[in-house]
This record gives structure tokens, sequence and C-alpha cells, in this order.
């Protein structure tokens, strides 16, 4: 019995340091529609960033930066690397009408 609940308790403890180790980005780019409606991704390199929860909102078509940390949740976007408490800023300099 004890080794049971030693078990559960490790594999609680573990199952939650994910988060306490997340990967916070910085990523730049133009901000594009993801597959799904009303989903926003950002293609940096060779990253796509899910960052449909930024703040404020990234308008589609707008280039700025996105700083935020990488979680492993579901989320109905199914496409990119989800951003939380992220925070999104418009650089008025560049533009993604070439792109």
């Amino acid at each position: 019995m004890k080794r049971a609940l030693l078990i559960a308790s490790a594999v609680v403890l573990f199952g939650q340091m994910p988060d306490a180790y997340a990967q916070q980005v910085t990523a730049s780019g133009c901000a594009e529609a993801g597959v799904e409606n009303g989903c926003v991704m950002l293609k940096d390199g060779n990253k796509l960033y899910n960052i449909t929860h930024a703040v404020p909102k990234p308008v589609v078509g707008a280039y700025g930066t996105v700083t935020g940390t990488v979680s492993g949740d579901p989320d109905t976007c199914q496409q990119g690397d989800l951003l939380k408490a992220a925070e999104w800023k418009i650089d008025p300099e560049k533009s993604c009408a070439n792109k």
C-alpha cells in the first residue's frame, strides 16, 4: 500500500513539473490565419507558434513580436506550439505586404 501511494505521489509530482520548467520564447514575424477558424499563427524561422491567446489579440497580416511561454496544453487550433501568457507587440516599422 505504501509503495502504491509513493508511486501515485511521484506521478502527480512529475506530471506537474513540465510547467515549472516551461520554455519562454520571443518570436517575430507576420501573424497568419490558422487552419481552424479564429486561430492566429506566427512563423519564425522553422518554428510555428499558436499566438491566438496573446494580448492584445494579434491581427492577421500585422508584423510583430510575441513573448510567451510554450505550453503543452490542448488547444482547438491543433497546430503550432501554443504560447500562453503571451504578449503581442506590433512593429509599425515592418510590413507583411510583401509576404
